[in-house]
């Protein structure tokens, strides 16, 4: 049991918590934003470009 208690209680161990406790928050609210969709997660530049006028400059495709 004193083993176990020095293992839990290292600053190595708080580290590693820390850090995965940190990603968990940061995963967590990301997928939220996903589900709730009030901001624009990813591509605010393609939302901006979806909602102008297409025009034929406006294309995805590469000239080769």
């Amino acid at each position: 049991m004193e083993k176990i208690l020095k293992v839990i209680t290292h600053p190595v161990t708080y580290t590693n918590l820390m850090i995965v406790g940190t990603f968990i928050l940061i995963e967590f609210f990301h997928t939220k934003a996903h589900y709730t969709m009030e901001v624009d997660v990813h591509g605010v530049c393609l939302k901006h470009q979806m909602n102008s006028p297409v025009t034929e400059l406006d294309t995805f495709e590469e000239d080769y």
